[in-house]
């Protein structure tokens, strides 16, 4: 006959503490708090805390298989088409290899990395938030957004979503970053006053690169 301590000890085995939940899960600790919380994760109370049985995992992990590996590519302006589908291509190759049998769904923009309210980055957040998206791929990391890279990434670990940045970018200076950061807001504002494509853009901006970079 079987003690009572030995079943219980079994039974401890089959439950799970909320960091181990998030672990197997692949998720972050908050994003299981807040499925917790809506009740689509449920729990067994252990004295002050809760554990998260078996079962429960391995249907939940039955559900993110089903979501989507996202492909997002982005240019600042229409000029610019054959980079776009340089970055697309770029995009699908890898996830022909590294993402096979995988759901996959290509969005891209052609606008500024500040604008905020780009169409397809919209539905992409929209996705996110609706629990559809496992990965997020892009080529570059200015790609999603020129600033607030922190906040997406923060909005992203709550939803268990993993970005993957194809060409990391090599360490810059903090010189580096915020001469870049000042020509994308020169860009991004030049271009609402003159024209993405105009003369006095263009001109503005290479005499701004100029002053920017000079010893």
């Amino acid at each position: 006959m079987k003690s009572i301590s030995g079943c219980m000890a079994k039974q401890e085995q089959k439950l799970f503490r909320l960091s181990q939940a998030a672990y197997e899960l692949g998720l972050h600790p908050i994003t299981v708090r807040r499925w917790i919380k809506a009740g689509r994760i449920q729990v067994i109370q252990v004295g002050r805390e809760v554990r998260i049985p078996r079962a429960e995992i391995e249907k939940i992990v039955g559900t993110l298989e089903g979501r989507l590996v996202v492909l997002y590519a982005r240019v600042s302006g229409h000029g610019q088409k054959a980079d776009l589908d340089t970055q697309i291509e770029r995009l699908r190759t890898w996830a022909e290899i590294e993402r096979k049998g995988s759901e996959l769904l290509v969005l891209s923009d052609v606008g500024s990395g500040l604008k905020a309210s780009r169409r397809h980055l919209q539905r992409l957040l929209k996705l996110i938030c609706e629990d559809k998206v496992a990965e997020v791929v892009i080529t570059y990391e200015d790609r999603l957004t020129r600033f607030g890279q922190e906040y997406l990434e923060t909005l992203f670990a709550c939803f268990g979503v993993t970005l993957t940045v194809l060409e990391p970018g090599a360490e810059k200076t903090p010189e580096q970053e915020l001469t870049e950061d000042l020509l994308a807001l020169i860009a991004s504002f030049s271009g609402r006053l003159y024209g993405m494509r105009s003369h006095k853009q263009k001109e503005l901006l290479q005499c701004a690169q100029a002053v920017l970079t000079s010893p």
